[in-house]
């Protein structure tokens, strides 16, 4: 074991193993019977496993100090550090238009279903006025809770004032709990909470919230308009996957710079209640734009070909490996990473031909680009393994 500038370098089982036995020999002479069979080479056995244990041990408590190497509840640890912790599995959320005909309260607990008789419910109580409104709403199981636009439309809790429900967009599925690997991922993010960019600060903070699962911020703070993301001058577009709209904007109206416009189809109004040295109170309304990822479910086909013309290849394993991937808003796939997802389901194959596509008609061989709102997801059903 060596420590040196960088870091810990534990020795290899082999290492161990020579070492010790290069000791065995000058004790007791070069001509001493290591062999497996032997009492001396199964002692030597022995004393190699403990050395390798405890090196082993050592690198992990040495590298639990390094939130970039730390695993488990090692990181757990350092997080509290930021004062978060890791996510657990969380529920599926859906932004639904509600239409009222009269101004109502609709309690925390109102649920409505879906097609699939899934039900939904609101996370608190919402205030709506004549009309349609947005609100978010959860699942009522854990996990991943799926439901296409437009499904979401049947009542469960009766409100005479509710004329319909809809949702225009698909449910946010939920999420198992954080990796260690997504964890670091938004750890890195959060730095970016204390800091002194405006930027940087509301995006640490809209990641804290419940439920977010990521957050992108672009920012036009020319005096031309940014064609490419078509950005009005001197204003900013957030996309937020997950979390309650009235929690998101009350972020972002408190964390925005003073005559920073705001683009998105998501629009809510965050009220701010000011009193004055008199007591009395004054009401400032904010009005709030951003936007929700739009979700793309791409499209992946490869050609797998058995080692052993006897083998059988296990479809359904190569299938959960590859949904177990996740991406991030605006991020890019590169068709030759998913390999290793791929042979995860399995050895006995080789794969080659692999495909990406967004819409099952153009297809690419190197790397899918996302657009700067776009989130990709990974389903089975658009998963097509050819066996050659």
């Amino acid at each position: 074991m060596t420590i040196d500038a960088n870091g810990l370098q534990p020795d290899s089982f082999s290492t161990i193993y020579d070492n010790l036995a290069n000791q065995f020999k000058a004790i007791y002479g070069i001509d001493i019977n290591l062999a497996q069979d032997t009492a001396d080479g199964q002692q030597l056995g022995i004393y190699s496993n403990v050395v390798y244990d405890l090196q082993t041990a050592i690198a992990r408590l040495y590298n639990s100090f390094d939130p970039d190497l730390a695993e488990g509840h090692e990181l757990d640890k350092i997080l509290k550090l930021l004062a978060t912790t890791r996510r657990p599995s969380t529920k599926s959320t859906v932004d639904i238009d509600v239409t009222v005909d009269t101004n109502v309260v609709i309690p925390a607990g109102y649920t409505i279903k879906d097609v699939n008789n899934q039900e939904w419910q609101t996370i608190q109580s919402h205030t709506l006025a004549v009309g349609a409104n947005t609100v978010t709403f959860e699942s009522v199981a854990w996990g991943a809770v799926e439901a296409q636009p437009s499904t979401i439309n049947k009542f469960v809790s009766v409100l005479t004032e509710v004329v319909s429900v809809n949702n225009p967009s698909k449910a946010i599925v939920g999420q198992n709990e954080e990796t260690d690997i997504q964890l670091r991922k938004r750890r890195n993010k959060l730095i970016g909470y204390n800091a002194q960019s405006l930027i940087s600060s509301m995006l640490g903070k809209l990641l804290k919230l419940s439920n977010v699962l990521d957050v992108v911020i672009y920012e036009n703070d020319t005096d031309v308009q940014d064609t490419a993301k078509n950005i009005a001058p001197h204003t900013i577009w957030i996309v937020v996957d997950g979390g309650a709209v009235a929690d998101i904007a009350k972020v972002i109206a408190t964390d925005k710079a003073v005559g920073c416009g705001l683009k998105g189809t998501i629009s809510e109004t965050y009220i701010e209640t000011f009193t004055r040295a008199d007591g009395s109170t004054r009401t400032h309304y904010h009005p709030i734009k951003f936007d929700r990822p739009v979700q793309k479910d791409i499209f992946i086909k490869f050609d797998v070909k058995k080692r052993v013309v006897t083998d059988i290849i296990d479809q359904t394993a190569i299938i959960d490996e590859l949904i177990k991937l996740k991406f991030n808003i605006a991020q890019n796939i590169t068709a030759t990473e998913l390999y290793s997802n791929i042979y995860a389901g399995g050895s006995n194959f080789i794969a080659s031909n692999l495909q990406l596509s967004v819409d099952g008609s153009t297809w690419v061989t190197d790397l899918l680009s996302a657009g700067y709102a776009d989130k990709f997801n990974i389903i089975s059903s658009n998963i097509a393994i050819t066996e050659i």
